[in-house]
């Protein structure tokens, strides 16, 4: 059963769980990279070839049960890119965001400007309308 679909740039990681026969599975693109029987929380780690730095990203994804409900945490080389209260992520903790801007969420809000006062305005007499 499909929880949690997360796309990370061009690709898309999708999060399986069924909490009734408590099996978790963890697609990538449309294949499993992994599968686990969990009872109250699993974690799958797997690597994934990156075509734009040609390097392996390594994939940490956890699912937690508890008395709050489900819970998931997606970190891309150890960077958040989804979050949970484990994860005490802030947006002062710029070292776990991630680098990529559209992915960012974590950034605060912009701060809200106040209206500028409005223009005071001015007593008119009968003599200011006479030209």
């Amino acid at each position: 059963m499909l929880k949690v679909s997360l796309p990370v740039g061009d690709d898309l990681l999708e999060i399986h769980h069924n909490m009734w026969n408590g099996k978790d599975q963890v697609f990538w693109n449309g294949e499993s990279v992994s599968r686990k029987n969990r009872f109250f929380g699993s974690t799958h780690v797997f690597r994934v070839a990156n075509s734009i730095t040609g390097r392996e990203d390594v994939f940490r994804v956890r699912v937690g049960m508890g008395f709050n409900g489900t819970t998931y945490s997606v970190k891309r080389n150890e960077r958040v890119l989804l979050g949970t209260w484990r994860d005490q992520l802030t947006h002062d903790s710029r070292r776990q965001m991630p680098t990529d801007d559209s992915l960012d969420l974590n950034n605060p809000p912009p701060r809200h400007r106040p209206d500028p006062e409005p223009a005071q305005r001015r007593n008119w007499s009968d003599e200011d309308l006479i030209v």
